[in-house]
């Protein structure tokens, strides 16, 4: 018993560690201390932040699915950066997927389902209200995630959230460019009234559009450098 006891509050221990590991490195990534493509020696780190290497690595991996962070084949980990080519596929794969999702979504939603949606929605409005950059991008998700749920398409689903990892790569540019946020909420304003509406076609046209633009910010990010 006096040993389970132990594993349980050194579990505890090493999940908090990690969870404190992720804000601060997370903080460090979105305030331009860590440049996109910037290796991330987990020695060096685990130095300087006094921590066990395997604590360091845990929080590495979250720091992965999130899209902050990239492993390298050789499983060197950088802050994630990815190519014009990469974002270009990623987002013209999305926009197509993610506008039939949408165009189902409206077909089939609840009427308690589409309140739900506008629950996530006014979550995704009070972070951009308050300027809370990773708040917002974590009610993107939800709100994106949802909508691909409506669609009660299996197959859709699994496709969408394999290309939403990588498109989350992309994050870390984003994140540099504060002034795309507006634009981006008052294209989810416009998916929302399609859903409120009724009107599949617009749903479609509307997120097609808004996945082209981020795309094309990307570009333009890629284009001239300024992620570096």
């Amino acid at each position: 018993m006096i040993l389970g006891r132990t594993a349980d509050r050194a579990e505890k221990r090493f999940k908090s560690l990690t969870k404190t590991l992720i804000e601060k490195l997370t903080s460090a990534i979105v305030s331009g201390k860590f440049a996109p493509g910037e290796p991330l020696s987990e020695s060096a780190l685990a130095a300087t932040l006094k921590v066990e290497p395997v604590a360091l690595r845990e929080a590495l991996r979250v720091l992965e699915a999130q899209g902050y962070v990239t492993f390298k084949p050789d499983d060197a980990a950088v802050v994630s950066n990815p190519t014009r080519e990469e974002i270009e596929d990623s987002y013209t794969i999305a926009g197509v997927l993610e506008g039939l999702a949408v165009r189902r979504a409206v077909e089939r939603a609840s009427p308690q389902e589409v309140e739900h949606l506008r629950d996530l929605h006014n979550t995704l409005k009070e972070a951009c209200h308050n300027r809370d950059l990773i708040g917002y991008f974590n009610a993107n998700s939800n709100f994106h995630r949802f909508i691909a749920d409506l669609a009660r398409n299996e197959r859709l689903y699994r496709l969408i959230e394999q290309l939403r990892h990588e498109i989350q790569r992309t994050r870390v540019l984003l994140l540099r460019t504060p002034e795309r946020l507006d634009y981006s909420m008052r294209e989810h304003d416009q998916i929302m009234d399609a859903f409120l509406k009724k009107n599949p076609a617009l749903a479609e046209s509307t997120m097609v559009r808004h996945m082209q633009n981020q795309m094309e910010t990307l570009r333009k990010l890629t284009d001239t450098g300024e992620q570096r």
